[in-house]
């Protein structure tokens, strides 16, 4: 991975929204804090969330979001992350990009281990199978995902490493 403070900023960034991004991806354990506090947000004011139009202003507008719990490979515990979605017909897909970092997410790792999940959009929980996408899949979706949300093309730009491509499917009720 190159040096964070060496990345270039992307024309499609505001100088302001470039420095809240570096801040936001500084490091890894300030990733992880803030995802905990966007689960509390998310679980205390869930309206509007799924189609980006929640109450938060720290949100970016506009991204949908919905929250992954998942099984830990090494605890047995459920853990929760919130993730921004594109929404493909029943199906909801999610993109492992850990801000460009060479590791792939927590949330991946363990649904590669239990693809059994769930996913709550706005106050709407269900149960899931998580896959991730063929290549052919992934080849069709890329560039949707990128063009609703050009981060992940930048941070997939700071890495060798591919970033997984997860198809959310619900499986009922949780």
């Amino acid at each position: 991975m190159r040096q964070r403070d060496a990345m270039k900023k992307p024309d499609t960034i505001s100088d302001a929204d470039w420095e809240l991004l570096q801040d936001q991806t500084s490091s890894l354990a300030r990733i992880k804090r803030d995802a905990k506090a966007d689960v509390a947000a998310y679980l205390s004011n869930p309206e509007g969330r799924s189609t980006g139009s929640g109450p938060d202003p720290t949100v970016p507008t506009g991204l949908p979001t919905l929250l992954l719990t998942v099984i830990g490979r090494k605890s047995g515990e459920r853990r929760t992350t919130p993730l921004v979605f594109l929404q493909h017909g029943e199906d909801m897909v999610v993109v492992g990009s850990l801000a460009g970092y060479d590791s792939h997410p927590a949330w991946y790792l363990n649904i590669r281990d239990n693809p059994r999940c769930w996913v709550q959009l706005d106050r709407n929980k269900m149960s899931a199978t998580a896959r991730e996408a063929s290549e052919a899949e992934r080849e069709a979706l890329w560039p949707q995902l990128t063009a609703m949300f050009p981060n992940w093309g930048f941070f997939q730009s700071q890495t060798d490493r591919p970033f997984p491509i997860v198809i959310l499917s619900p499986t009922g009720s949780a």
